[in-house]
This record gives structure tokens, sequence and C-alpha cells, in this order.
């Protein structure tokens, strides 16, 4: 499994080193890795943005057009027409108007791109098991010297993707460490020299950390680049989560006593402080990152047209499965029953299938025929036909291709 959680990452870093990054970089300090020409091209390439585009409805403010720190007005590319039985409110493109931005400076946004685009969700999916947590990619085009934002820091981490072209970076570290997007202060503005400037080009890699203030230019030429969000979690995260947690406790769910005198108001003061110290052992960030495993949602996948027949798998053998966990699992087998937790919910099979749930986990593509083959002794391949297709029943598996 170790290999596949680190697939998409060792692409994304080549030549250095998955380990390596995670050691020295990984929430730390920016990290600029040289590319070379075609690296990143065919996750986005223009022919397929430009379809994107003109294939699906793009409203503001997943799609916008940003100029100089600022988000230009919707109406300069976008008309909204009225349709439908319902009358709702349908965003169109202006084409024309939104090419004539363009070519005058502006930079193209478009949030969530994987989930628009084949390749991208690929990469998004495999580094969302690297990391387990939830992965954004985002596109920015320019195509004069304009920058599209000002001077900014990011609440998480950020990958940047240079497709193609070129774009000058500079990064100038944080100015409040490790700062929060509902903060009680803000960090400065910096006003010192950058730390890091250099011009990323086709192929090229950069790494900053959450709170570190950068700031992009355009260089006159066409230019594509994507980010990848990783939102980690902090400790304020855990908090809240714990918090939620102390609702099974009586104590912590009785009135505080604010007319009582001092003596009980120490008293409960102890007791939810006793409590609560219980709950802060050494186990604490297992249980959470446990739970936010079990927790986490699969992207959306369907197997139709045979996920709504009543066979639910299709005949021919050589058909793909995917498993559709987001997070790695903890299969355990006790008293002949496999169990693990994951779709918001604990599922319990029978030992029997834990081959196939093994096969299904570590390699997430799988042929039909050689889940068959794989427990061949102990199950007969119409009881396998069975199980696989209550996965697909539940989700937890989808036919990727016939």
């Amino acid at each position: 499994m170790e290999g596949l959680v680190f697939n998409s990452l060792s692409k994304l870093l080549e030549p250095c080193l998955p380990t390596e990054f995670l050691a020295a970089n990984w929430g730390k300090s920016h990290r600029h890795i040289r590319g070379w020409p075609g690296k990143f091209g065919q996750l986005l390439p223009w022919p397929q943005l430009n379809e994107i585009l003109s294939r699906h409805r793009l409203d503001f403010p997943r799609l916008r057009l940003m100029r100089n720190g600022k988000s230009l007005p919707t109406a300069s590319y976008l008309r909204h027409t009225t349709g439908g039985r319902h009358k709702v409110s349908i965003p169109r493109l202006r084409n024309v108007s939104l090419t004539n931005q363009l070519r005058e400076g502006a930079t193209l946004v478009l949030d969530a791109v994987d989930e628009l685009y084949g390749p991208l969700e690929e990469l998004a999916q495999g580094l969302e098991l690297c990391f387990r947590e939830h992965i954004q990619i985002n596109a920015y085009a320019g195509w004069q010297t304009s920058r599209g934002f000002d001077l900014h820091w990011d609440d998480h981490d950020v990958f940047i993707l240079q497709v193609t072209g070129c774009k000058r970076w500079s990064v100038y570290g944080m100015t409040r460490p490790f700062p929060l997007a509902k903060d009680i202060e803000t960090g400065e503005r910096p006003t010192h020299a950058p730390l890091w400037e250099e011009t990323l080009v086709d192929g090229d890699f950069l790494y900053i950390p959450r709170g570190c203030w950068h700031v992009a230019m355009p260089l006159a030429e066409p230019t594509l680049h994507l980010t990848v969000g990783i939102h980690n979690r902090t400790g304020v995260d855990l908090l809240h989560w714990l918090a939620d947690r102390m609702r099974s406790s009586e104590t912590f769910r009785r009135d505080l006593p604010r007319l009582s005198d001092g003596a009980e108001r120490a008293s409960h003061s102890q007791r939810l402080r006793e409590e609560l110290l219980a709950e802060l052992d050494q186990e604490l960030l297992d249980r959470y990152y446990a739970e936010l495993g079990q927790n986490a949602l699969p992207r959306a996948q369907l197997s139709l047209p045979w996920s709504a027949t009543v066979e639910i798998l299709p005949s021919n053998v050589d058909a793909l499965l995917r498993w559709t966990s987001p997070r790695p699992l903890d299969l355990r087998v006790e008293a002949g029953v496999v169990e693990f937790a994951c779709h918001q919910k604990r599922w319990r099979f029978a030992a029997t299938a834990l081959d196939i749930l093994k096969a299904l986990e570590s390699r997430r593509i799988c042929s039909l025929q050689e889940l068959c083959e794989l427990s061949k002794d102990q199950l007969e391949e119409q009881t396998v036909r069975a199980f696989l297709s209550e996965l697909v029943r539940h989700g937890l598996l989808t036919v990727v291709r016939e």
C-alpha cells in the first residue's frame, strides 16, 4: 500500500524523493523543484480547458476573472438566462467578452477543476490517500503582465504545478506563525525583500506552506498553472472535535453553576478538568485520525448502467472495479469476521472476503477475473460476484470499465 500511497506525490516531486520532501520541507519551508518541459502537460492541456469552459455551466465564484487583486464584474464575461420549467438562472459564457478581458490582462481562475477532468481527479484521489485530507485543484491562466492576486497568504498548504508557459513567483515567508482563516490576530504584511524569487517554467513544482506570503506575476505570454490545496488539521480542529465528543459526558452537559457559591464553582470546574484531561491521553490523535478516516466520504462515482440493473455487475470478466474509500483502511479479522470503518459506517463481512478486500484496498483497481481467481480456493465465482455486487450496491466499489 505504501508505494501506491506515495505514487501521486512521487510523480509531482520527481526527481526529489517524497521522504526527503516530507522530512525537510513539509509544513516548514517552501521548496522549488525543477522539472522538465511537459512534465505536467497532460494534467490540463489547453484543449481540455477550452472544453470544460464550453460544456459546463460555470458561475461565479467558481469561475472568475481577476486583475491586479480584484475580481472583475461577472457581467463582463458571463450572462444569465432563465430557462426550464423551474425558471432557474443559467450562467452562459460571453465568449468574446471573456477573451477580450484575458487579452487585456485578466487572469482566469477555475476552482475545483479536479471535479471536471478525469486526470486531475485521479491526481487528487491519489494525493488524498497520501495526506488523508480532501484535495482541491484550481486552475489559473494568464496572458499579460497583470497579477491576478495581490501579495497574500493561504490558509492551506499549496503545490504549484506549472503546466505551460512561465510565471515569476516571490515567497516572503510567515509574519505570524501558522495563521488561521478565522484568527484572533492578523499577520503584518511583509515589508522585507522576498526570501525566494524565481521564474517557474514548464514542468516546475513549487511548495508553499500555509501562512507564507507570496505573489505571482505573468510574463506576457500564455501561462497555465494548477494549485493543489491541502487543508491539514490543526489543534483548533482537534478541540472542535473533542468538544463534540464531550456531549457524551453528563458533567459537560450540565448547566454551569453561575449562581452558585465559590465552592460549588470550584468543584464543578474540577470535575470538568478531570474529565477533559482523561480524554487528553496519548491515544487522542490516533482516535481523532481514525474517526476522520471513517467519516471521509468518497467522490461521486457511478457505475451506470450496471448498478441500476438486477445483475449490478457486467458479465465480462475483464471488467475493472475501483475501490472508492478515499482513505487507507484498517482491516481487522476476529472470530471469523473481517471488519473495517469507512463512509461513516462500520462494515462486517465473513473472513473469507479478506483476500478480496486486501486486493481492492491495496491496488484500488482490480479486474473481476483476478478477484474471482484470488479467492477460488475458498469461494465460488457466483459467491464472489454476489459479494462484489453488494459492495457496488453500497457504494464501496464502482465499475470503471466493462
